[in-house]
């Protein structure tokens, strides 16, 4: 996990708890009040894996290598 991953969970852990609003929190995390909302939502207090992007670990759907023009 990285530092702003870990930073993310202990923020909206606060603001899941009350112990922070989430006008703080999304200061904090340099987000919007919506976006804290979303966060709050998908909290789960014995996982960590809320906070990850749900693409991590999956391969690029992007077009592959491109042909070389000689």
């Amino acid at each position: 996990m990285s530092q702003k991953e870990f930073q993310r969970v202990q923020v909206i852990e606060n603001a899941a708890g009350g112990r922070r609003s989430v006008g703080e929190a999304s200061r904090l995390l340099q987000l919007s009040e919506r976006q804290v909302q979303r966060l709050k939502r998908r909290y789960r207090p014995d996982s960590v894996g809320w906070v990850q992007h749900g693409n991590r670990g999956r391969p690029c759907l992007g077009p592959g290598p491109f042909p070389r023009s000689s």
